[in-house]
Parts: C-alpha cells; sequence; structure tokens
C-alpha cells in the first residue's frame, strides 16, 4: 500500500464530517496561488521543456506497456484516490484548462478565453468531442461540474452552445484545472466515464488497461498494467517501456538493466505533522536530519521552489467538517502513523529521538484502518500523513483533512517524489501543476 492509498483511507474517512458539496472561497489567495490578479489571456503551448520529462529521441511504437505499482479502479474516475488512477486519469480526461509545473496556463476544452475582474468567458473547441462522437457543449461542462462541486457550478452561466461564463474565484486559474472538474458523462451500463482526452478506454480486463488513440497515429496505445507487491523488478525484467515508483531497491534494480533510464518526477508528495490544538500546543520540528531519516527521494518541506505546502494557511477557506469537533489535544502522547508506511514510521522516530513533543512521547505505529479513525478523533500529541504538495483548488482540498485541523498546527517535514524508470525512446512525460505526469502526445 503506498502513501496516497493510505492517505485515501483518511479522505473517506473526514469526508463522512464535511458540510455541504463545495467549501467556502472567500477572502485572500492562498500560499502557493498563481501571482495574476486576472485570468491570463489565452495563449499557445509554450516550446521550452520545463515541464518535460525525457530520456532522448521518441523511437515510433505502435503500443508502449506501463507498470504502476497501485490499482486502478474505473469507479473512481475522475477522481483519483492514488499516484497510479493519476497518471491513467490525466490520460483519459480534460479540464477547461490545464496549468503545468511552471504555473503556466494552457489550453484544454477551451479554446480561448476572456476575462475581467467580475465575469470570465470561456469558448469550448470546435472539435472538442466525448469519446462516443458527441460534441461537447456548455451544458455538458456544467452538468458535470454540477456533480462534484455543485457550488462551484452555481457561478457558471451557459452564454451558447460552446460559451460559458463564471464569476472568478479566489484563486485565479487553479480550480478550473482540477481534475475534480474533468468533464465527463454517465457510460451506459457504467463503468468507465465518458471523456474527451485524447486517450480512449478499449478494454480493462485482468488488470490490464487499454488506452487507445482518439486519433489515428495520434501516439501510440497505453498498455497500463498493475505490479502489486513488490513485482515492479518483475516488471522490469519483462522489458517494459515505462514503470513509475518511488521504491528506491526498484530503482536501483533497474540501474543495473541496459536501456533504461531514471527519470526523476516532480515533488508531488509531502509528509506533514499534525497536532490538535494550535493555541495549547504548537508542534515545531526542523528538517534537519529527516531527510536520512526516509528511504525515498526526499528534500526538506520548506517551498524553497516558490509556493509553500498548501495546509500551511487555510484561512481563506470554510474550516473542513463541524467546528464542533475539536479534538483534546496530547491526552496520549503518542506520534501516531500507518504502520504500513516505512517512511512515516521512520519519521515519527525521529521525530520522537528528537524530542520535538517532550520526553514522554512515544512513535505508536496503526493499522491502516485504526489510523484513519485515530486522526478522526484526534486525542494523540501529533499525526504524521502524506498529503498532496501542490491542489488545484486548496479549499476543495480541505475537505481531505480532519474536522479538527482548524484548530490544530501543521508542520511539512519533507517533499517526496517519484520516478519514471523509461526505456529509451519512451514518448516524452509532461508535468502538470500538482505533478502528475502525462504522456506527451504529438
Amino acid at each position: 500500500m503506498t502513501p496516497f492509498q493510505r492517505h485515501t483511507l483518511l479522505v473517506a474517512l473526514v469526508a463522512v464530517a464535511c458540510r455541504g458539496t463545495g467549501p467556502g472561497r472567500a477572502g485572500a489567495p492562498p500560499p502557493g496561488a498563481l501571482p495574476a490578479p486576472a485570468l491570463p489571456a489565452a495563449g499557445a503551448a509554450p516550446t521550452d521543456t520545463v515541464c518535460r520529462v525525457a530520456g532522448g529521441p521518441v523511437q515510433k511504437r505502435d503500443t508502449v506497456t506501463i507498470a504502476l505499482a497501485e490499482p486502478v479502479d474505473p469507479a473512481h474516475a475522475p477522481l483519483a484516490r492514488n499516484d497510479a488512477e493519476r497518471f491513467v486519469f490525466a490520460q483519459l480526461y480534460e479540464t477547461l484548462l490545464r496549468v503545468d509545473c511552471a504555473g503556466r496556463v494552457l489550453p484544454g476544452l477551451a479554446a480561448s478565453w476572456i476575462g475581467t475582474a467580475d465575469r470570465w468567458t470561456f469558448t469550448l473547441r470546435e472539435d472538442a468531442r466525448f469519446w462516443d462522437g458527441a460534441p461537447v457543449t456548455a451544458r455538458d461542462v456544467v452538468a458535470a461540474w454540477r456533480l462534484r462541486d455543485s457550488a462551484f457550478a452555481q457561478s457558471v452561466a451557459i452564454e451558447g452552445d460552446r460559451v460559458l461564463s463564471l464569476r472568478p474565484p479566489t484563486v485565479p486559474v487553479q480550480p478550473l484545472a482540477d481534475p475534480a472538474l474533468a468533464v465527463t458523462k454517465r457510460a451506459p451500463g457504467g463503468g468507465w466515464p465518458i471523456g474527451t482526452g485524447g486517450h480512449w478506454v478499449s478494454e480493462t480486463t485482468g488488470g490490464i488497461v487499454w488506452a487507445v488513440p482518439l486519433r489515428p497515429g495520434a501516439g501510440p496505445a497505453l498498455r497500463v498494467v498493475t505490479a502489486l507487491g513488490g513485482r515492479l523488478r518483475d516488471a522490469v525484467d519483462a522489458a517494459v517501456d515505462l514503470v513509475l515508483t518511488d521504491d528506491p531497491a526498484v530503482l536501483a534494480y533497474a540501474a543495473t538493466r541496459p536501456g533504461y533510464l531514471d527519470l526523476p518526477l516532480g515533488w508531488s508528495t509531502s509528509y506533514a505533522l499534525l497536532a490538535p490544538g494550535r493555541g495549547e500546543r504548537t508542534v515545531a520540528v526542523g528538517a534537519e536530519g529527516l531527510r536520512d531519516a526516509v528511504h525515498l527521494d526526499a528534500r526538506p518541506a520548506d517551498g524553497s521552489d516558490g509556493g509553500s505546502v498548501w495546509v500551511r494557511e487555510l484561512g481563506p477557506c470554510e474550516p473542513p467538517g463541524d467546528r464542533e469537533l475539536v479534538a483534546s489535544p496530547g491526552a496520549r502522547p503518542r506520534v501516531v502513523y500507518d504502520q504500513a508506511d516505512r517512511n512515516a514510521a521512520d519519521l515519527a522516530a525521529r521525530i520522537v529521538a528528537l524530542g520535538a513533543l517532550g520526553t514522554r512521547a512515544v512513535a505508536a505505529g496503526l493499522a491502516p484502518g485504526a489510523f484513519a479513525g485515530a486522526v478522526r478523533v484526534g486525542a494523540d500529541a501529533a499525526y504524521v500523513f502524506p498529503i498532496r504538495r501542490r491542489v488545484f483548488d486548496v479549499c476543495r482540498a480541505t475537505l481531505e483533512l480532519p474536522p479538527w485541523s482548524a484548530d490544530g498546527s501543521v508542520a511539512p517535514l519533507l517533499d517526496v517524489r517519484s520516478h519514471a524508470v523509461a526505456r529509451r525512446g519512451f514518448p516524452a512525460l509532461e508535468l502538470d501543476w500538482g505533478g502528475t505526469p502525462r504522456v506527451l502526445v504529438r
């Protein structure tokens, strides 16, 4: 079980306590938001390679095989619950706009837009089609948004078949690129939601997902396999074209295999220490020495690349959950972690050794379900858990936090990242604002 799977248990648990269908969005932009005061003008895709992860000249192939370490469940689409789903869904589903890793705004379903301080107006691409060939209309966009964030959808007005306008949210752009607002419609008989992306799912069988390009010649078909339980080494031996992993043992093994390149991806995950009771206890942990405590590719979560971890300040957003659910801080002097997460275990042990919570504190590992329950109650001194480092909509992301978090303190500890183990000639990958890679199709 990977960090994002474990975090999903927490998300599912605390979501029950959340009020309404959309968080508040009043106030000043939170840390990490794009600095532009208004919607940037539409423009061509950048020609630089700032957000590109590539291993040299691309070799043309009809099919590429990709191995992932987590399961992919179509019932979750397009709202990913782990890194594997994030990668697959990024190939299949589109949002109105895209924001790349450098914060640049790129066209998605919207081909052009104009904006003022009071209203933004978007025109959809003329060639925008669902997988079944039906044209994408402004009503389709609003219907998809209404399913996942009805409060956000209330700000939208339909101006024509391909034109819609909306009141700007607090954050200038990111919410429109949030995968939670990907445009989909239900498939007859269930299964994969029908999307608008460049690949569509032609078959899912035996744990293998086949994603075929909509336009002939528009890149290779993607054969996505799940390699659970440490079988990623076997995938390398089977000469798959791409392995996405954070396992240092797999990376070390792949380095011994000819024809493979180790390509670091974006810093997409942060480990944080969350403690109840901001007023009664503030946990301060320095990053010194923490990087050596984990086995992953890690760095201090200090925002050195611009923009801080979003949980540092949640002031602009409506607090998650029920404000009456305030934890009793420090009832048990434990630093609690998910025992299935060895990196969280190592961090908890190091925090205790540093004396950050006093001399009586101990590190305590709990089974995933018990860990989620403990975080929900908030009766321990602190909790170590992974969060997404960057989110597209900070206020929507607060629903992933326990209901007492507004009255607690959050100390981001380390940023970590996965790697792409790619065979030479694999198509380039492009990183989005949240660090998710997407196969670049020309």
